[in-house]
Protein backbone atom coordinates (compact mmCIF):
# COMPACT_ATOMS: atom_id res chain seq x y z
CA UNK A 1 0.00 0.00 0.00
CA UNK A 2 2.62 2.55 1.18
CA UNK A 3 4.35 2.07 -2.14
CA UNK A 4 0.94 2.21 -3.84
CA UNK A 5 0.58 5.55 -2.60
CA UNK A 6 4.37 7.45 -2.99
CA UNK A 7 4.02 5.78 -6.81
CA UNK A 8 1.20 8.22 -7.02
CA UNK A 9 2.55 10.77 -5.68
CA UNK A 10 5.69 10.46 -7.53
CA UNK A 11 3.32 10.08 -10.91
CA UNK A 12 1.41 13.52 -9.56
CA UNK A 13 4.88 15.37 -9.13
CA UNK A 14 5.88 14.39 -12.40
CA UNK A 15 2.74 14.82 -14.14
CA UNK A 16 2.86 18.94 -11.86
CA UNK A 17 6.37 19.65 -13.33
CA UNK A 18 6.11 18.83 -16.65
CA UNK A 19 2.81 20.44 -17.17
CA UNK A 20 4.34 23.71 -15.36
CA UNK A 21 7.03 23.43 -17.84
CA UNK A 22 4.98 22.87 -20.72
CA UNK A 23 3.01 26.44 -19.55
CA UNK A 24 6.16 28.14 -19.33
CA UNK A 25 7.70 26.95 -22.84
CA UNK A 26 3.75 28.24 -24.54
CA UNK A 27 4.59 31.72 -22.83
CA UNK A 28 8.45 31.31 -23.99
CA UNK A 29 7.20 30.32 -27.35
CA UNK A 30 4.65 32.81 -27.78
CA UNK A 31 6.34 35.76 -26.25
CA UNK A 32 9.07 34.94 -29.63
CA UNK A 33 7.05 35.23 -31.58
CA UNK A 34 6.41 39.22 -30.25
CA UNK A 35 8.44 41.98 -30.93
CA UNK A 36 8.85 42.86 -26.97
CA UNK A 37 9.66 39.44 -25.55
CA UNK A 38 11.36 40.71 -22.13
CA UNK A 39 7.86 42.79 -21.44
CA UNK A 40 5.98 39.98 -22.99
CA UNK A 41 6.89 37.60 -20.46
CA UNK A 42 7.13 39.70 -17.74
CA UNK A 43 3.31 40.48 -18.51
CA UNK A 44 2.09 37.31 -18.71
CA UNK A 45 4.15 35.89 -16.26
CA UNK A 46 2.85 38.27 -13.86
CA UNK A 47 -0.80 37.06 -14.08
CA UNK A 48 -0.50 33.75 -12.39
CA UNK A 49 -3.32 32.41 -14.62
CA UNK A 50 -0.97 32.39 -16.90
CA UNK A 51 0.60 29.05 -16.13
CA UNK A 52 -2.89 27.36 -16.82
CA UNK A 53 -3.36 29.34 -20.06
CA UNK A 54 -3.28 28.43 -23.89
CA UNK A 55 -2.45 30.72 -26.62
CA UNK A 56 -6.04 32.29 -26.12
CA UNK A 57 -5.44 32.63 -22.09
CA UNK A 58 -2.07 34.23 -22.82
CA UNK A 59 -3.78 36.67 -25.54
CA UNK A 60 -6.66 37.49 -22.59
CA UNK A 61 -4.22 38.21 -19.73
CA UNK A 62 -2.32 40.49 -21.96
CA UNK A 63 -5.63 42.29 -23.14
CA UNK A 64 -6.08 42.54 -20.01
CA UNK A 65 -3.00 44.20 -18.89
CA UNK A 66 -3.40 46.67 -21.72
CA UNK A 67 -6.79 47.88 -20.71
CA UNK A 68 -5.04 48.65 -17.29
CA UNK A 69 -2.44 50.33 -18.94
CA UNK A 70 -4.70 52.65 -21.47
CA UNK A 71 -6.68 53.47 -18.46
CA UNK A 72 -4.10 54.93 -16.52
CA UNK A 73 -2.36 56.66 -19.71
CA UNK A 74 -5.87 58.41 -20.39
CA UNK A 75 -6.32 59.46 -17.34
CA UNK A 76 -2.85 60.84 -17.03
CA UNK A 77 -3.41 62.83 -20.22
CA UNK A 78 -6.84 64.11 -18.63
CA UNK A 79 -4.68 65.66 -15.30
CA UNK A 80 -1.93 67.07 -17.74
CA UNK A 81 -4.70 68.63 -19.73
CA UNK A 82 -5.74 70.49 -16.33
CA UNK A 83 -2.19 71.96 -15.94
CA UNK A 84 -1.07 72.85 -19.27
CA UNK A 85 -1.32 76.73 -20.43
CA UNK A 86 0.95 76.07 -23.56
CA UNK A 87 -1.02 76.17 -26.44
CA UNK A 88 1.10 73.66 -28.77
CA UNK A 89 1.29 71.07 -25.85
CA UNK A 90 -2.41 71.57 -24.79
CA UNK A 91 -3.46 71.05 -28.46
CA UNK A 92 -1.39 67.67 -28.92
CA UNK A 93 -2.69 66.53 -25.36
CA UNK A 94 -6.06 66.83 -26.65
CA UNK A 95 -5.65 65.15 -29.91
CA UNK A 96 -3.95 62.32 -27.64
CA UNK A 97 -7.40 62.78 -25.23
CA UNK A 98 -9.84 62.20 -28.16
CA UNK A 99 -7.51 59.45 -29.26
CA UNK A 100 -6.97 57.23 -25.71
CA UNK A 101 -11.26 57.76 -25.54
CA UNK A 102 -11.29 55.26 -28.63
CA UNK A 103 -9.03 53.38 -27.42
CA UNK A 104 -9.82 52.72 -24.03
CA UNK A 105 -13.72 53.01 -24.78
CA UNK A 106 -14.27 51.23 -28.14
CA UNK A 107 -10.69 49.49 -29.37
CA UNK A 108 -10.08 47.80 -26.34
CA UNK A 109 -13.27 46.32 -24.89
CA UNK A 110 -14.11 45.08 -29.08
CA UNK A 111 -10.67 43.37 -28.73
CA UNK A 112 -11.14 41.56 -24.99
CA UNK A 113 -14.75 40.95 -25.95
CA UNK A 114 -13.49 39.26 -29.62
CA UNK A 115 -10.76 37.62 -27.67
CA UNK A 116 -13.23 35.67 -25.28
CA UNK A 117 -15.72 34.65 -28.14
CA UNK A 118 -12.58 33.61 -30.05
CA UNK A 119 -13.09 35.54 -33.29
CA UNK A 120 -9.62 36.99 -33.52
CA UNK A 121 -10.17 38.90 -36.62
CA UNK A 122 -12.03 41.52 -35.08
CA UNK A 123 -9.21 41.27 -32.20
CA UNK A 124 -6.63 42.02 -35.01
CA UNK A 125 -8.58 44.89 -36.31
CA UNK A 126 -9.35 46.86 -32.83
CA UNK A 127 -5.43 46.21 -31.48
CA UNK A 128 -4.02 47.70 -35.21
CA UNK A 129 -6.44 50.84 -34.90
CA UNK A 130 -5.28 51.23 -30.95
CA UNK A 131 -1.79 51.29 -32.05
CA UNK A 132 -2.24 53.76 -34.68
CA UNK A 133 -4.34 55.91 -32.38
CA UNK A 134 -1.22 55.51 -29.97
CA UNK A 135 0.86 56.53 -32.68
CA UNK A 136 -0.70 59.75 -33.79
CA UNK A 137 -0.49 60.87 -30.13
CA UNK A 138 3.43 59.99 -29.42
CA UNK A 139 4.55 62.54 -31.86
CA UNK A 140 2.80 65.95 -30.15
CA UNK A 141 3.91 64.88 -26.47
CA UNK A 142 7.59 63.91 -26.14
CA UNK A 143 7.93 67.03 -24.32
CA UNK A 144 6.72 65.32 -21.12
CA UNK A 145 8.15 62.32 -20.97
CA UNK A 146 6.09 60.37 -18.47
CA UNK A 147 2.81 60.55 -21.06
CA UNK A 148 5.32 59.60 -23.90
CA UNK A 149 6.56 56.62 -21.35
CA UNK A 150 3.22 55.45 -20.61
CA UNK A 151 1.80 55.67 -24.13
CA UNK A 152 4.78 53.71 -25.61
CA UNK A 153 4.33 50.75 -22.78
CA UNK A 154 0.46 51.06 -24.36
CA UNK A 155 1.71 50.87 -27.68
CA UNK A 156 4.03 47.81 -27.09
CA UNK A 157 1.91 46.29 -24.93
CA UNK A 158 -0.85 46.57 -27.61
CA UNK A 159 1.41 44.93 -30.51
CA UNK A 160 2.35 41.88 -28.24
CA UNK A 161 -1.21 41.10 -28.21
CA UNK A 162 -1.70 41.78 -31.88
CA UNK A 163 1.22 39.77 -31.95
CA UNK A 164 -0.45 36.68 -29.89
CA UNK A 165 -3.97 37.58 -31.36
CA UNK A 166 -2.50 36.79 -35.19
CA UNK A 167 -1.55 33.46 -33.54
CA UNK A 168 -5.23 32.85 -33.25
CA UNK A 169 -6.07 33.65 -36.83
Amino acid sequence: MNSFVFSMVVVFLVFFLLSSQVSADLISDTCKKTPSYNLCVSTLRADPQSSKADVQGLALIAVKKLVVEGTKTEKEIKQLIKKTKYKPLLDALKLCADKYNIIVHYDFPVAVEAITKGDPKFAEGATVDAARSSDKCASGITSTPNLASSNKLVHDLDDIVLYIVRLLL
